[in-house]
């Protein structure tokens, strides 16, 4: 009976043991963290690592942030990946809030050099933004693009203010970079073009 008693006792213990061992190999897991950016974002970095060591919960924390896209995490018995990735902003709304690719605003702690896009929310259109992309990916040192359902588009660079209306965009766009071209090799102060005649322009100096 006491032969019995003690396996019975060892049994229990080894079980214990192997509990204990699994419980301590689990909170010693390796933690990896894949960060996708799409733009340069030290802040963010900075913010995810910080909370990433203190006692809370990672995933609910990194969801909770406007400027996260996806994320996932996996877990194996060696370790426990996330996969974080970063809205991509495209336009600047005001300090600190952007647009993303479907043009939806979105706060980021950091401060980004990019066009400034100035637009009513009821001219967020497919058309429309479609050919706020085609300047953007036209024209150098873009400041602000303005548009107005009335007049259309307004481009700012750091030479030039110009008017290239609603349509004909395409061409507009080409013409604008011809005569910028053109402009280059004078030292001539911020210039005023209005692109929407369909003979010609008007040029202010």
């Amino acid at each position: 009976m006491k032969i019995q008693y003690k396996i019975f006792l060892l049994i229990i213990l080894v079980f214990f043991l192997i509990a204990v061992v699994n419980i301590a190999y689990s909170n010693h897991k390796k933690i990896e963290v894949n960060l996708i950016l799409s733009s340069s974002c030290e802040i963010c970095e900075i913010d995810l690592k910080k909370s990433l060591y203190k006692d809370k919960n990672f995933e609910t924390y990194v969801k909770n942030k406007d400027w996260v896209k996806n994320f996932i995490q996996t877990t194996s018995k060696q370790k426990i990946t996330y996969t974080i990735s970063i809205k991509k902003p495209i336009f600047k709304v005001k300090n600190n809030i952007y647009y993303d690719e479907e043009f939806k605003q979105f706060y980021m702690p950091q401060k980004l050099n990019l066009p400034m896009l100035l637009i009513a929310k009821n001219d967020l259109k497919v058309g429309v933004l479609k050919q706020a992309m085609l300047i953007k990916n036209n024209i150098e040192n873009l400041k602000r693009l303005n548009y107005s359902n009335l007049s259309g588009w307004q481009i700012v660079t750091d030479k030039a203010i110009v008017k290239i209306g609603k349509s004909d965009i395409d061409d507009r766009v080409k013409l604008l970079k011809k005569i910028t071209n053109n402009l280059k090799q004078s030292n001539l102060n911020v210039i005023n073009l209005d692109l929407r005649y369909q003979q010609g322009y008007v040029l202010k100096i």
